[in-house]
């Protein structure tokens, strides 16, 4: 077996020259064709070294490896050949066509796996039509996502512009906090919103109404179902009536529990509710006492008369005779003026109504109030005011406010009966009702509150608190009886409970002169 020298060994070899006789043609095609095809073998790699320096996402980057060794290969045996049309390195030649062999081999080995994969990427055409898909959705999904604002900027600007109270509750480990709420939320409890979100209810309401909503957020979390009530609540224009309405929202990815509500004053709805059928019933009493004081006039006419010519025919010695006919004649006055009382229950607001300053009838009747109870020393004032243009009568606005001023007097005098130091005041106030378009006319006591036994009954006919044969329980009725016709209502509440200016405060609710009544023929 020859050695690896000699398989080098040049010294009996001759040059592919010889061959070819040294004809300059010959030799020449060779050279050029293998210098050629060497040159263009061996630019190959360095193409292919560029691709995959700056595609760092090839498929198979060792495949493009592989193939530019393989290329090099093929290149050198073209170059060798030209050395050898003048060197017989024969040895030289064929161990680097060897190493070309083993490199194709590999090559062809590793290649041939790889045909279903290279098979299987997606040609121009398809990642073309691929890309044309991915960019229609891409257009759909910002179109949706537009949409998505769009309805999300609806739904912010309905949760920001709704007259209801809206608010959103989440849950935490130390109870419910709001969360967020709207405009109409802070308008209604005059809060800002800084100081009401991250807040729990017993920072904004009352510790019993505070651990009643409490409890409906538990109630509607642990159900899952929404929850719908309404709840009462004192203040400042008396008892108001709330509607809510609580839904769960979908727990969020952390589980959070967050709840919807709405919040609604439904005062006026259920005032107008009861005012229906207390108008009903009143006008029921109206007729009622409308009839009796008709067919009761006469019979007390005729006892006044005749009462009258017995007195003035008796003779002079006759004093204890005289003083019961004056007795009788006082009586039967009494029940001329109650009567005429009964009547103004069933009457209807004056044709003749005209806008006027409910000021000027409201101070009018504080003068009268001032000038009679002097000796009585109790403080009626009255507080400054705007102008209140209304519509009706002055004088039956003045009798009205007169009314609420002799009940208030009472209370007040029934109280320092009981308490010699309890304070002695009465004061009237003319401000904006709590209905746009409207006129609240408040007179306030100290006389102690209505009592809890007849308070239900308060403004029904009457219904007095005074002592036997000192009311006739008609001044109030009445008084709601104007307001009614003037196309309001009047309302009323104890305040101050439990302070030495504890009483009670009554308010003559009008629209304004030029406005639509917000409450025609209402009483409350």
């Amino acid at each position: 077996m020859p050695s690896l020298a000699a398989l080098f060994d040049t010294e009996a070899l001759v040059p592919h020259g010889v061959c070819l006789l040294w004809r300059p043609e010959l030799l020449w095609l060779h050279v050029v064709s293998d210098a050629l095809t060497g040159l263009a073998y061996w630019s190959i790699p360095l193409v292919l070294t560029i691709i995959a320096v700056r595609r760092k996402d090839l498929v198979f980057p060792w495949a493009i490896e592989l193939f530019a060794v393989f290329i090099l290969a093929c290149g050198a045996t073209h170059f060798l050949g030209i050395w050898t049309l003048w060197y017989p390195d024969y040895g030289l030649q064929g161990a680097v066509k060897a190493a070309t062999a083993a490199v194709s081999v590999v090559t062809a080995v590793a290649l041939w796996p790889l045909l279903p994969r290279v098979l299987a990427i997606p040609s121009a055409a398809t990642l073309a039509e691929a890309n044309h898909r991915l960019t229609r959705e891409v257009a759909e999904r910002r179109e949706a996502e537009q949409r998505a604002r769009s309805s999300e900027a609806r739904l912010a600007g309905f949760f920001e512009h709704l007259g209801d109270a809206l608010f959103v509750v989440r849950a935490t480990g130390h109870g419910f906090v709001f969360e967020t709420v709207n405009p109409a939320f802070c308008r209604m409890f005059a809060v800002e919103r800084g100081r009401i979100e991250g807040a729990g209810p017993e920072q904004l309401l009352s510790p019993e109404a505070a651990a009643e909503l409490t409890g409906e957020f538990a109630a509607c979390r642990e159900t899952g179902s929404p929850r719908d009530w309404e709840s009462t609540s004192a203040g400042p224009e008396g008892q108001r009536h709330w509607h809510t309405v609580l839904v769960p929202l979908p727990p969020e990815a952390d589980g959070t529990a967050r709840l919807l509500g709405s919040l609604r004053d439904v005062t006026e709805l259920r005032r107008l509710q009861t005012d229906l059928v207390e108008t009903a019933r009143r006008a029921t009493i109206g007729a009622m006492c409308a009839g009796v004081a008709h067919e009761m006039s006469q019979p007390v006419n005729i006892i006044s008369l005749w009462a009258d010519r017995s007195r003035a025919s008796l003779e002079p010695g006759l004093a204890r005779t005289r003083r019961a006919m004056e007795v009788i004649l006082d009586q039967t006055r009494r029940l001329g003026t109650l009567l005429e009382r009964m009547r103004d229950l069933a009457r209807d607001a004056a044709p003749d109504a005209e806008p006027f300053d409910a000021g000027a009838a409201v101070s009018a009747a504080v003068e009268v109030a001032q000038r009679a109870w002097a000796l009585d020393r109790i403080e009626v004032t009255l507080e400054p005011h705007p102008a209140a243009p209304v519509r009706g009568r002055p004088a039956q606005l003045e009798q009205a406010v007169l009314h609420l001023l002799e009940n208030a007097r009472d209370a007040v005098l029934q109280r320092r009966r009981r308490e010699s130091s309890a304070p002695a005041r009465i004061t009237v106030s003319i401000a904006a009702g709590a209905t746009p378009g409207s006129v609240t006319i408040a007179v306030r006591d100290t006389g102690g509150g209505v009592p809890a036994a007849i308070a239900p009954r308060m403004l029904e006919p009457f219904v007095t608190t005074k002592d036997p044969g000192q009311g006739t329980g008609l001044g109030l009725p009445l008084a709601v009886g104007i307001a009614r016709g003037m196309g309001g209502r009047l309302s009323w509440a104890n305040w101050a409970e439990g302070r030495p200016e504890a009483g009670a405060v009554f308010r003559l609710v009008l629209p304004l002169a030029g406005e639509q009544p917000a409450a025609a023929g209402q009483a409350a």
